[in-house]
């Protein structure tokens, strides 16, 4: 990644800017200002380009105080540069954005060889193939930063990064690739077989209660279906018995249900008979009195009867006379006869009429006629009740043949139209409930059927759901997995261990490149990893001091100049094995180093392969100049103005 051209518009102090670095072909390209200027805003902008900013506002933190007045919403960083002789332009720019907000919309793009066109996340992926972001520190170099590296802390943490710079891209991948699918794939999958089984064994048991309710409906089905076979024959049975009921069994029965109807008839008549010999029974007690009171009434109506006729007489005399008395004869009729003396029938005395005895006698004869009625009964009451006595036996044993008739029968009613409807009221019972035992049988045969369709269901989702096998299989796969990244991992460490030593060599080479001065040079013959490489894999950095000693770092912390030399030869050390390449920007290049030692520093500067962009004052140049004279390429000079905007003017070489 060699830069070419940096455009930059209202990017911190600068409204519009172009750096170029083809005009010269010096490696060590040198960009000069005060500090205040815009030497970190230029190492900023670089970085931002190529990664823009995650860490602070996109915008507040980057954008132009005077385009900020203006209101003028447009901000960008354009890099061209090359890799492997090809072209490419990046541009990121917030072109609209809200100054009320924290962040903006960052707008990447990124042009390959000016036809390929890649955006955003795509062009931001091209970027990390060319350097990782996380590697930017190793490029683009801060020396009041650079310190930091010789901290244990850091020093642990940037084997991370050491293995990048090394690219063990295919190692820290595979490696990345067997967690992640033990991470996300293997262990998830132990889990769900896990579950799967626990949901398997609650699907057995689902599975078995199923079968256990299908077997008890198939059971009942069973039942249900012997039932119907048992009332299909009773049906049969009943309409053949039914066929079998001819006029000649009704006869015989009607002719039982005529002899008991006859005898009880004549035992009822016998009752009336036992009723009235009850009745009578007192006359024939009272016989001879009734037949003296009789004779009493008899004579006594004779004399009445003769009474009678005596005053019949007597009133015919009477009429006599009175008829004479009048002058009248009573046998010729002649008028003017004599009186004839009044005569008395009965001497004179007073006699009932002729109509009152006549009552009399009528009813003293009525009175005879009733007690010549009463005569005694023609049958005694013992001899009734014998009569009725046997009808009664005779009764019963018709009532017994009848009885014997409608077993045979079965129990049908007396009538033959009632044992005709007894016998379609059966049938009818008994297909209704062949009726109903269908509808059960179906509705059972429709449930056994939902069930086995549960059932199977069941079955198929067991059949997906994980067993023991599946989880062995997993762990076994994981375990496979594991072993796997041991071996990378011992791949990796013994490369690590390889690479330590060869960039502890070219590290010490360039300390003593880089400290020339009578200080350092009488006190420290090189640097060197902390520990030993078989024990300790960290890149730990401490001095090695003139007797083989190592200075305690932490226990008695170096000078800041002691510091910068350390940090600046481990970087360049490191690069030189690193299998990355871009123009290096260095800011505070030799701020913290005496004269010797910055141009030791410059001198170094020389040796390198790559492109150098050097953020420097003027104070810094002069102790620079005269080391790297005649490897300078451009050389611009920041130029802020009262408003702190800066631009850059390039100084003719």
């Amino acid at each position: 990644m060699k830069f070419e051209r940096v455009k930059l518009r209202n990017f911190r102090p600068y409204r519009d800017v172009k750096v170029d670095f083809t005009i010269s072909d010096g490696q060590i390209h040198i960009i000069e200002g005060p500090q205040g200027a815009g030497k970190t805003s230029f190492h900023k902008a670089i970085q931002w380009g190529l990664y823009g900013d995650s860490e602070y506002d996109n915008f507040r933190q980057n954008w132009n105080a005077t385009a900020r007045e203006e209101d003028e919403r447009e901000m960008f960083v354009e890099i061209k540069f090359t890799e492997d002789n090809i072209d490419h332009l990046l541009r990121r720019e917030i072109s609209s954005f809200n100054p009320d907000l924290e962040r903006a919309y960052e707008d990447l793009k990124l042009v390959i060889d000016g036809e390929n066109r890649y955006e955003g996340e795509r062009a931001q992926d091209e970027i990390n193939e060319l350097l990782p972001e996380q590697l930017k520190e190793f490029f683009f170099l801060d020396g009041e930063r650079i310190r930091k590296l010789i901290d244990d802390e850091t020093g642990r943490k940037v084997k991370e990064d050491i293995e990048t710079i090394l690219k063990h891209q295919s190692i820290i991948h595979a490696k990345e690739d067997l967690d992640y699918v033990i991470d996300n794939k293997y262990d998830p999958e132990l889990e769900r077989a896990r579950e799967e089984k626990s949901e398997r064994e609650e699907l057995n048991q689902e599975y078995k209660q199923i079968r256990d309710e299908i077997a008890e409906l198939e059971k009942e089905r069973d039942e249900l279906r012997d039932e119907r076979g048992n009332k299909k024959r009773t049906l049969e049975d009943t309409r053949e018995e039914l066929e079998k009921y001819d006029d000649e069994l009704a006869e015989q029965l009607q002719s039982r249900e005529d002899n008991i109807a006859e005898l009880k008839a004549s035992k009822t008549s016998e009752l009336d008979d036992l009723r009235d010999a009850w009745t009578q029974l007192p006359y024939a007690i009272l016989e001879d009195t009734i037949d003296d009171i009789v004779d009493d009434l008899q004579e006594r109506a004779d004399d009445l009867t003769e009474l009678r006729s005596s005053v019949h007489k007597q009133e015919i005399v009477e009429e006599l006379q009175q008829e004479a008395l009048d002058g009248r004869c009573p046998i010729c009729g002649e008028e003017h006869v004599e009186v004839v003396p009044e005569v008395h029938a009965n001497g004179g005395e007073d006699v009932e009429s002729e109509a009152s005895l006549t009552d009399q006698i009528h009813s003293l004869r009525q009175r005879i006629n009733t007690l010549n009625s009463a005569s005694p009964p023609d049958r005694i009451p013992g001899e009734v009740m014998g009569e009725i006595q046997r009808l009664r036996n005779e009764i019963r044993k018709e009532e017994g043949k009848r009885q014997e008739l409608m077993e045979e029968f079965g129990g049908r009613p007396t009538d033959a139209e009632g044992q005709k409807q007894r016998y379609k009221e059966n049938i009818n019972r008994l297909e209704s409930r062949l009726d109903e035992i269908q509808d059960e049988l179906d509705k059972k045969a429709e449930k056994i059927k939902d069930l086995q369709s549960e059932r199977d269901r069941i079955q198929r989702e067991k059949q997906k759901k994980s067993g023991q096998k599946t989880i062995d299989d997993t762990i076994e796969k994981i375990e496979a997995a594991e072993q796997a990244i041991d071996h990378l991992d011992g791949i990796r460490e013994a490369h690590i261990e390889q690479k330590r030593e060869a960039i502890k060599r070219k590290m010490d080479e360039v300390f003593k490149q880089v400290s020339q001065s009578e200080f350092i040079k009488g006190r420290y013959k090189g640097i060197d990893f902390a520990g030993d490489a078989e024990d300790d894999d960290s890149f730990v950095l401490e001095l090695v001091k003139n007797n083989g000693s190592k200075k305690a770092m932490n226990d008695h912390p170096p000078s800041a100049g002691e510091t910068q030399l350390t940090a600046l030869s481990f970087i360049f050390g490191l690069n030189e094995y690193a299998k990355y390449s871009t123009t290096i920007v260095f800011d505070t290049v030799a701020g913290r180093l005496d004269l010797d030692n910055s141009r030791a520093q410059g001198q170094f500067f020389t040796t390198l392969e790559e492109p150098i962009v050097l953020l420097v004052t003027d104070a810094e140049l002069q102790q620079l100049e005269q080391s790297i004279k005649g490897y300078t390429g451009v050389h611009y000079v920041i130029k802020p103005d009262k408003n702190m905007d800066s631009t850059m003017e390039l100084v003719d070489q």
